[in-house]
């Protein structure tokens, strides 16, 4: 039997989380028309209550991938209006080709509304993503190769650029329950068929789960270890972070020195990780990060006799070993 999210575990898992203060506040929700969307739009308010409503902005999104997604837009205005909250639409106009649509969807989605929240001074953005989902993730990533820092999947809390903290209160239970959660509370939703179109890769996920699920592999137990993987990430982060203050040595947005001994004589995970934020820290706003696969061989290199330099994600590595430096730079940096 399925039952419903029920309004006591969305409240309890908001208080865990530590976004009791939220009610107060204004606050953006992510509505695509769908069972998921439209469940967290009902649940978030019944926890504001209705004077909480006031501060909810929904924000929906016209992407013309499909035929009915204008039709969407204007059922989900219609639920807006009938619970007496704010309702911002936007339309996603670039070219729509098949090459990566659905990522290029999903940036553009994500751009408009932090736009959007960022003019409203919005800090807090709502997500309906949910359990099968993280598992998809999961599976995804895993499949690509992914490193711990992937592994871990979604957050309940993320930030997402200065201004704006994505918040994702529904991982822990299935699209089944919010489905449930629509059906009790009396709720009309949209289905987008092209969820399961095994045409793309998370279609092809999704079609595999039922065998995982018999064997044990879980929405639950999944979230169990995107947890654990999680914490252990962060202490890794942690020493990771205190390591870097005694071994960089000049950081800035242009060029980095890390003592080139003190690195290679680190821990292989350390090493992989300074050289991963390094790059990030000169490449900011780099979407595509240099591949894990390829940080660790370079990591590898370092620690190996007879090491010249090499490039890696647009970044040149240079040793300068008579003062035990490895200086970081960007690669357009070193042919001005």
């Amino acid at each position: 039997m399925v039952n419903p999210v029920s309004q006591e575990q969305f409240d309890n898992y908001m208080e865990g989380i530590g976004l009791c203060g939220l009610r107060n506040r204004p606050i953006a929700i992510a509505v695509s028309g769908g069972a998921d969307s439209m469940a967290l739009t009902h649940l978030l308010h019944q926890w504001l209550g209705v004077e909480g409503r006031d501060n909810v902005h929904i924000l929906t999104v016209d992407h013309g991938l499909r035929p009915e997604s204008a039709d969407e837009v204007k059922m989900v205005q219609k639920f807006a209006k009938d619970s007496g909250v704010k309702c911002r639409t936007f339309k996603w106009l670039a070219e729509k080709s098949e090459k990566s649509i659905q990522e290029r969807a999903r940036q553009a989605r994500y751009g408009l509304m932090s736009a959007y929240c960022q003019s409203q001074k919005i800090g807090h953005l709502f997500l309906a993503h949910h359990g099968d989902d993280q598992m998809e993730t999961f599976l995804f990533r895993l499949a690509k190769g992914s490193g711990i820092e992937g592994l871990a999947c979604m957050k309940p809390v993320q930030k997402f650029g200065e201004h704006l903290s994505l918040i994702r209160p529904l991982l822990t239970v299935s699209h089944a329950n919010l489905i449930e959660t629509c059906r009790q509370a009396g709720i009309v939703w949209v289905e987008d068929l092209s969820n399961d179109s095994e045409k793309y890769m998370r279609g092809r996920m999704r079609r595999s789960r039922a065998i995982l699920e018999q064997e044990g592999l879980s929405v639950k137990r999944i979230s169990q270890l995107t947890a654990r993987i999680e914490r252990a990430g962060s202490l890794i982060d942690q020493i990771v972070e205190n390591k870097e203050k005694t071994i960089i040595v000049k950081k800035d947005t242009k060029r980095i020195d890390i003592k080139l001994s003190e690195l290679v004589s680190e821990h292989s995970e350390v090493i992989i990780r300074i050289l991963q934020r390094s790059i990030a820290r000169l490449r900011i706003g780099e979407n595509y990060p240099a591949r894990l696969e390829d940080v660790e061989r370079l990591a590898l290199r370092l620690t190996q006799d007879g090491f010249r330099g090499a490039t890696l994600g647009g970044v040149k590595f240079t040793p300068r070993s008579k003062e035990d430096i490895l200086c970081l730079t960007l690669e357009q940096s070193q042919k001005t």
